[in-house]
């Protein structure tokens, strides 16, 4: 048999496309590295499961300059430590970005589209940010670059007849509503509402596209995590007082709110 060369070094190989995809974002207020250890290992307590291989972004636009100043390679290590996948750092300053790049970590701009050396001067220009003017689509598709305006419609509902099983990940671009139970280490992600018409054990990720006004409602709960429009609560261990009833979960003034149904 005689392989034809020429056909081989001719076929397509691979296809660069973009993509939008749901990421955890840790936003650190401290730059201390052992205290965010110490808080790390207290919700990792809570929820041994979450964090192992769970994509990160490390948001930095909180952090303040001088004191809170932190080491870029301590935090690399951090995360390999506890299992946590470092995707991107966001934001920050100049210098953050700079040790960013040092070590080998990728770098995102803030939702500001700008950021400031220590100086206090915008650093734009140079760290070739583009900046995207409201209501002014861009000219190239960077959805999975920026976070983008979020304005919701709420499209057709999926329907999932069957239990969702742990390792299964579930997403609906409007409500999702499962007639079954929903096991340990299963995902569900809807830009709507979500509904569990049985146990709820895994997590819930509801609005996820910016949707304040999502709920979660759910039968019996019993979740491993909720989240409203990013709002996170890790349940297990610390709220007894919803645990095995039925529920309605809600975001008011940026929090979660439950409540027995």
């Amino acid at each position: 048999m005689t392989l034809d060369l020429q056909s081989l070094s001719s076929a397509k190989a691979f296809q660069m496309k973009s993509g939008i995809y749901t990421l955890t974002t840790l936003e650190l207020h401290v730059g201390d590295i052992s205290l965010i250890r110490q808080q790390l290992q207290i919700m990792i307590r809570k929820a041994p499961n979450f964090f192992q291989q769970t994509p990160v972004v490390v948001a930095l636009e909180k952090l303040g300059r001088g004191k809170n100043y932190f080491d870029m390679f301590a935090l690399r290590h951090l995360m390999h430590e506890f299992g946590i996948v470092l995707i991107a750092v966001r934001g920050g300053t100049g210098i953050h970005r700079k040790d960013a790049s040092a070590n080998n970590i990728a770098w995102i701009p803030s939702c500001k589209s700008n950021i400031e050396d220590d100086n206090g001067h915008d650093d734009t220009a140079s760290a070739n940010v583009i900046k995207i003017k409201r209501n002014q689509p861009p000219t190239h598709n960077y959805d999975w670059y920026f976070e983008k305006e979020k304005h919701v419609t709420v499209a057709e509902s999926k329907i999932i007849e069957k239990p969702v099983r742990s390792g299964q990940q579930v997403h609906s671009v409007g409500d999702l509503i499962v007639l079954g139970s929903v096991s340990e280490g299963s995902e569900l992600l809807a830009v709507g509402n979500i509904h569990v018409y049985g146990h709820l054990r895994g997590r819930a990720l509801a609005g996820i596209n910016g949707n304040q006004n999502a709920r979660i409602l759910c039968r019996q709960f019993e979740a491993e995590l909720i989240s409203i429009c990013g709002q996170y609560k890790l349940p297990a261990h610390s709220d007894k007082l919803h645990w095995s009833k039925s529920v309605l979960i809600s975001l008011i003034d940026h929090c979660l709110h439950m409540k027995e149904l």
